[in-house]
């Protein structure tokens, strides 16, 4: 009894230290990669892009006969949710400025669709560097996924409110959801359940990498309850500070201003919380490698499965031991510099000849510190140092060593790997960088 009692006291230990380190990472990452100040970016571009996304909201509306009106209803469950119950002022302004932009001119609507795209450019990069992923979209892809959204998106909250005039509806007519007060919990569970879903589908597919659609979704539900939380603090705070006492009419300005960087903050949090998940999912297989060896590893697998005919995947590169988000680091590398292609399914495939490639490619690729280059000029100084030239010579020589040495060609190295692990009659394991 002693002995499960303390088998289980070290699992609980084991489990909080490892939360512990969670939070701390969570914590790390939001602060390392500059989260706040990219809120507070998205909120600026957010009071410039927003009547832009609500006109193309109309626009996609007016095209469907069904959708007919369903557009100022939309609007008005929309703002009800998403602004607090402060914002009725910022809601009236909001409906009058898309009013009157949906009589501009053509030249009008394309910059405010060229307004709207530029929004979701931004948040794209965000996220790319939350995930480390450097290329952001681009030409007919890039497009098609922001029209995708700006489109698709508005249809779906189309949908949902025709679905919330559905059970009301079905409210007056069946009595009986009533007494059991299903149709009250529907009301009160669908916008939540909505919300949640645009963030998951934010968080999945606004990256351009792959992410692991549970951990989207697990940090869907959670950025969706810390906003309905949030929601209810602020309005709390706002009716009850001295805001509208200070700034008079003008408080619905850095009110609404205020609302909108918390809501990026906690949108980003959430972007955050997904990485670290994903990668701490992962965290009891990570070896520690450096760029240098983890594109090798990476190569050989590649190189394996081209000889075989198959793709590679990510989960694949991850069972490596590499990082999830190392892994989508040197994936961007790798593809941007045409070493691996995408396929049509999102795998990957060798696109370079490992017999013309060598050990010195790839460490160029990686950007090997052997491989550094020195100005000519140490610096502003009227001087130079007289040791600089000695070093710079040293320096050069060991970089003509080190490329010779590694001017071996990749495929030569695999195949001797290959070769010697058959003849050990054992796998060759390589050590952790």
């Amino acid at each position: 009894m002693q002995q499960a009692l303390g088998e289980n006291t070290q699992k609980l230990r084991r489990w909080l230290h490892s939360l512990g380190n969670f939070f701390v990472d969570l914590y790390r990452e939001f602060m390392d990669k500059g989260c706040q100040k990219s809120a507070a970016a998205l909120t600026y571009m957010t009071l410039f892009a927003l009547v832009p996304l609500m006109t193309v909201t109309y626009a996609m509306f007016s095209v469907i006969p069904a959708f007919d009106g369903v557009a100022e209803e939309l609007q008005s469950l929309i703002f009800s949710h998403l602004i607090p119950a402060s914002g009725d002022e910022v809601t009236r302004y909001l409906s009058d400025f898309s009013s009157q932009a949906r009589r501009l001119t053509s030249l009008g609507i394309a910059i405010l669709l060229v307004t709207a795209y530029l929004m979701l450019t931004n948040i794209e990069k965000t996220f790319n560097a939350i995930w480390g992923v450097k290329q952001s979209r681009s030409g007919l892809f890039g497009y098609l996924i922001y029209w995708a959204i700006l489109s698709v998106g508005p249809l779906l909250l189309g949908a949902g409110f025709v679905v919330s005039t559905y059970l009301l509806s079905l409210k007056l007519v069946v009595s009986e959801l009533e007494a059991l007060g299903l149709a009250t919990a529907l009301f009160r569970v669908l916008p939540w359940l909505l919300t949640s879903i645009a963030f998951t589908m934010l968080f999945v597919t606004v990256p351009n990498c792959r992410v692991p659609f549970r951990f989207g979704l697990m940090g869907g539900i959670l950025t969706a309850i810390c906003f309905e939380l949030l929601k209810t603090l602020f309005s709390y705070l706002v009716a009850n500070s001295s805001f509208k006492l200070i700034y008079g009419a003008f408080a619905v300005v850095p009110l609404f201003l205020l609302w909108i960087n918390f809501l990026w903050t906690i949108i980003l949090a959430g972007a955050v919380f997904v990485r670290t998940l994903a990668e701490h999912s992962y965290s009891s297989k990570i070896m520690r490698h450096s760029d240098m060896l983890a594109v090798l590893r990476c190569l050989s697998l590649f190189r394996d499965k081209t000889q075989t005919g198959d793709t590679v995947s990510d989960k694949d590169c991850v069972r490596l031991g590499i990082g999830l988000v190392h892994w989508q680091h040197l994936r961007s590398m790798l593809v941007q510099q045409r070493w691996i292609a995408v396929t049509d399914s999102g795998d990957y495939v060798l696109s370079r000849d490992l017999k013309r490639e060598s050990l010195w490619t790839v460490a160029q690729l990686v950007k090997l510190p052997v491989d550094e280059r020195f100005p000519d000029s140490a610096g502003p100084v009227s001087e130079p140092e007289p040791w600089l030239a000695s070093f710079l010579e040293a320096h050069d020589r060991l970089g003509e060593l080190a490329k010779e040495t590694l001017s071996r060609p990749l495929e030569d190295m695999f195949s001797t790997g290959v070769a010697a692990e058959s003849a050990g009659g054992g796998k060759v394991t390589p050590p952790s960088g």
